[in-house]
């Protein structure tokens, strides 16, 4: 199973607090992906002083990406049209991306966020 990292489990991997199960999971997937869209959130989190991060939001998510081979997944404008049209389960613009990015490449998502399992033809692990 390929899996997505949505923002919460992209901060709990570089901090090593992925839970077991989801550390195991990544270490299975053939594929482990995240979003340009989660680099987005974590600069606009650091640039209002929400989170501290080791260095620049940029040269810290190149680095996980290289450190843990992630796969980027960028944004086009098929997926963010696709993330509109999602019933309203959840409000946040860049969860409902992440769902519209894992329905297209047919991802699990890991997260906490168990609102997420809701999406039609959309799985969740943590």
């Amino acid at each position: 199973m390929n899996v997505l990292l949505d923002t919460c489990a992209l901060l709990a991997l570089s901090r090593g607090e992925l839970p077991k199960a989801a550390e195991t999971a990544l270490r299975q997937a053939p594929e482990a992906c995240v979003s340009a869209v989660s680099a987005w959130e974590v600069a606009i989190k650091s640039g209002a002083g929400k989170l501290r991060l080791p260095k620049p939001p940029a040269a810290w998510f190149e680095s996980l990406l290289e450190h843990h081979r992630l796969r980027e997944l960028p944004l086009d404008y098929r997926t963010a049209c696709a993330a509109s049209l999602l019933p309203l389960v959840h409000r946040d613009p860049f969860d409902r991306v992440l769902v519209a990015i894992a329905q297209k490449h047919s991802l699990v998502i890991m997260t906490s966020d168990r609102i997420l399992s809701e999406y039609p033809n959309v799985q969740t692990i943590w």
